[in-house]
């Protein structure tokens, strides 16, 4: 079952985004600190991080999952929920966003899908939760023991798996250290003092022709991002939509 939902993951990925690599660029308002100035005079700012999702030979589900996400418009208006020293989580804690990703079934994976060959090293992105999404983080340092597998013993998860990993930061580190100096409540699991929110997220496709400039990637062509509600060659107008009591995948 696993692998046939993986299949079928991967070419509905392709058929969506195109072959690959694909990419994710996140518009982020927040903050930007000076420890000078009183907080109250911190000036809000927005950059932007690009994810390079992980090949669909080794990720399929985990990698359509995130983008159907981002191509439903889901992550727009959410935020980084919690920053503590070895991940930035983001989530959400309004009902409707909640809602919207349970309306779309694009909520959780089907299967806590892993590849050894993508570990959770510094900067990779993985899903978190049993079953692991919807909300995901950015490693802040090589998290390959503790959330590969074997690292995460609970209750909840009696068969000890890891969390998928599923993309990698690639554009924006610096936007990240910026993120990072935001003061933190330690007393109430590393909430932020001030909000990160997500502006905007889209999906990143490559073409392959010179026709299109937003960002040079490793295949040759390069990348635009994908029209809300389209597919990367701009020919359909509608969302693809899940079956009722059946994983998005089927």
């Amino acid at each position: 079952l696993e692998s046939k939902i993986g299949r079928q993951s991967w070419r509905e990925a392709e058929e969506w985004f195109g072959p690959g690599p694909h990419k994710v660029e996140i518009d982020l308002e927040y903050p930007k600190v000076n420890t000078a100035d009183a907080p109250s005079t911190w000036p809000r700012t927005r950059n932007k991080i690009i994810l390079e999702m992980a090949p669909l030979d080794l990720m399929p589900h985990s990698v359509n999952l995130f983008l159907q996400q981002v191509h439903h418009g889901l992550w727009d208006g959410n935020e980084l929920t919690a920053n503590p020293e070895h991940i930035m989580s983001f989530g959400y804690h309004r009902a409707s966003a909640h809602e919207g990703f349970v309306d779309k079934a694009l909520e959780t994976v089907s299967y806590q899908e892993y590849s050894n060959k993508y570990p959770h090293v510094q900067w990779t992105v993985g899903f978190m939760g049993r079953p692991s999404g919807p909300d995901f983080y950015i490693n802040k340092k090589d998290n390959s023991v503790a959330h590969g597998p074997g690292g995460q013993a609970n209750f909840d998860d009696m068969h000890n798996e890891a969390d998928p990993c599923f993309a990698k930061v690639v554009e924006g580190l610096d936007v990240l250290n910026e993120i990072n100096d935001i003061p933190v409540d330690k007393q109430h699991g590393y909430e932020l003092s001030y909000p990160v929110k997500i502006v905007s997220a889209r999906v990143m496709a490559q073409r392959n022709n010179n026709s299109f400039d937003d960002h040079q990637g490793g295949g040759g062509g390069s990348y635009e991002g994908v029209q809300h509600g389209r597919k990367f060659n701009g020919e359909d107008k509608i969302m693809p939509q899940p079956i009722d009591e059946t994983p998005h995948a089927y």
